[in-house]
């Protein structure tokens, strides 16, 4: 049964709505279907998002949204500027979709005059809310946990009929590239002869945020070599700047067989080549959500997390996990029995990863073409 917020009596339909997600990667893109149902249910309303300066690419030019406010969280003075900006808008309604204390913290400053949320929240944030939505479990995706807060904020606050309200898709991930995001990748591919009529792409995206969640960088360099020996793939390293040692660690013992992009491109640009990618593997990461949002094939190795409620949004990714009596532990750093390598990613092997790549490239409709496009 739908959670209402307190208290539950419908109220006028307000006519400027922030949204608060300022971070993570993989967290903006789980809100984004519950953006869009925001706007069906409010299409008169003014929509903003207040989101971290580093993810802001995902949501500017999103058609469905009519601000941005960026923070980049640079010290005071620039939070400052950020909560100035929030409140050149009077915003009626702040839905913090994040449930931590400075996201809480970030609605109220907005000068919103109705604060939602979920409760019990982290950090007590739900304190800072005066319109409390109860969380039944956590054990939901984080998709539908955004959704089903959205539907309880459409449900109290808006006339349309529930019908209206309801996603048109539930894989419903926009990521807009400009030309220049195009050309920029297109121009990577030619440099490194990909011929889309021969060659098929398999990135691998090794590094993890949380270092608990990092498959051992020998596998990867197994893998690459197994996957290299084909002739009609093209393996490419994929990763943010961060990733560039490990990467270089995992170029060097696999005799450089494979192509590096880490390093090389914007978020969207990210998502562009996943978009020609017949496969992706990867272990619990931002880019593991980019490879869903653009449909491209995924092979996701899960570790201390739990896939139900962080894993790929797509009944067609692959997920290879260990259930250990241990797991999941969502550990961040360092196993927390003590190991080196966490087992729950140790015992992961590289025959389980080539059977999964091959699996996922034998139903793949091929890299010829593109997947879904902005």
């Amino acid at each position: 049964m739908m959670c209402r917020p307190n208290p539950p009596e419908r109220a006028a339909m307000p006519d400027r709505i922030l949204i608060v997600k300022l971070s993570s990667l993989g967290d903006v893109l789980h809100t984004l279907p519950a953006a869009q149902l925001l706007r069906r249910a409010f299409p008169e309303a003014t929509l903003g998002w207040a989101i971290d300066r580093g993810h802001a690419d995902l949501v500017r030019g999103q058609a469905f949204l009519d601000r941005v406010i960026t923070w980049d969280r640079n010290g005071l003075r620039s939070f400052s500027r950020f909560v100035a900006e929030l409140r050149k808008t009077r915003w009626e309604l702040a839905i913090d979709f994040q449930g931590l204390l400075r996201s809480a913290v970030v609605s109220r400053l907005s000068g919103a005059q109705v604060r939602v949320g979920y409760t019990p929240a982290r950090e007590y944030a739900s304190l800072l809310y005066n319109h409390r939505v109860p969380l039944a479990t956590m054990d939901r995706h984080a998709v539908d946990r955004s959704l089903d807060l959205a539907r309880s904020v459409c449900e109290a606050f808006s006339s349309l009929p529930p019908v209206h309200t309801q996603p048109s898709r539930y894989d419903d991930f926009p990521l807009p590239a400009t030309a220049e995001v195009r050309a920029a990748v297109e121009r990577w591919l030619s440099e490194h002869n990909f011929d889309r009529s021969r060659h098929r792409l398999v990135a691998l995206n090794p590094h993890c945020r949380k270092s608990a969640n990092r498959w051992p960088a020998e596998r990867f360099a197994e893998l690459a070599v197994r996957l290299a020996k084909r002739e009609d793939l093209r393996v490419v390293l994929v990763g943010g700047g961060i990733a560039r040692d490990l990467c270089e660690q995992i170029a060097l013992a696999s005799g450089r067989k494979i192509w590096r992009a880490d390093g090389q491109f914007s978020l969207l640009g990210t998502a562009e080549l996943f978009r020609h990618c017949s496969a992706v593997v990867t272990g619990d990461t931002g880019p593991m959500h980019i490879a869903v949002a653009v449909q491209a094939p995924v092979v996701a190795l899960f570790g201390p997390a739990n896939p139900v409620r962080t894993g790929p949004y797509s009944k067609e990714a692959i997920v290879l996990r260990k259930a250990l009596h241990c797991s999941p532990c969502f550990a961040r750093s360092a196993c927390p029995l003590g190991h080196a390598i966490p087992p729950c990613m140790g015992d992961i092997t590289v025959d389980e990863v080539v059977q999964a790549v091959e699996q996922q490239l034998e139903h793949d409709i091929g890299s010829s073409n593109l997947r879904k496009t902005a």
